[in-house]
């Protein structure tokens, strides 16, 4: 019996450890990405490409975070962060790659978009009356104050129109625009809000039927591209 508790504890662990560093699955409940991803797709989130991110909080944890349901416990939590940190993956995400992130207004819901522009770190980013608002994001997000006044940018209190990033930034779309929630709404996305890359259907389920649901069998370890 003791035997049996060691390996069950030690098959849990293992779970923790590849959902947190390996990767996860998600499904997908709208079509802003169709006809490439369906709605009923299971994707994986592949999380060893770009590198995963350690958990910032103990509710980024799995079968930890079930204490966080807690409300006095859940509430403790919401104060706690870790910082970002991010392992080293394989590269960055590149222009057409599919990605899943955090969602800049409600950051518990995962989108995923495909990249269609690339700010990276080290980039120097110069600002004007057109661009100002769609990229005040990025200098927000690295904690930078900044203002427009008379046409003129004014970037920690001084006035000047270039600002050199410390992150990789993404601009993403969704392949289906009229139906898609994305980048032309809330801007840059910057790399530490990015899960991880998404390449593959696992299975799908059609339900769009009334009467019953039905297996995509054409979508079963489908390649996305």
């Amino acid at each position: 019996m003791k035997r049996i508790s060691v390996i069950g504890l030690l098959f849990i662990i293992l779970c923790v450890f590849f959902r947190v560093f390996g990767g996860e699955i998600c499904l997908v409940p709208s079509s802003s990405m169709e006809p490439a991803i369906l709605i009923g797709d299971w994707l994986w989130i592949d999380k060893l490409t770009y590198g995963a991110r350690l958990p910032v909080r103990w509710s980024d944890i799995p079968l930890i975070n079930v204490f966080t349901w807690n409300r006095t416990l859940w509430e403790k939590d919401r104060g706690t962060n870790w910082g970002y940190r991010r392992i080293k993956g394989f590269r960055s995400p590149c222009i057409s790659d599919i990605i899943v992130f955090n969602s800049p207004e409600r950051p518990d819901i995962l989108l995923v978009k495909r990249v269609a522009g690339v700010i990276s770190a080290g980039d120097t980013i110069t600002f004007n009356r057109e661009n100002y608002s769609s990229l005040k994001k990025i200098l927000d997000n690295e904690y930078v104050s900044s203002f427009m006044r008379k046409n003129n940018i004014y970037i920690n209190g001084r006035g000047d129109s270039c600002y050199r990033v410390k992150q990789n930034y993404y601009f993403v779309l969704g392949d289906n625009s009229s139906e898609s929630y994305d980048s032309r709404s809330f801007g840059y996305i910057p790399e530490s809000s990015v899960v991880g890359k998404v390449d593959r259907v696992l299975f799908s389920i059609d339900c769009d039927q009334k009467e019953f649901c039905r297996f995509r069998f054409f979508r079963l370890f489908h390649r996305l591209h």
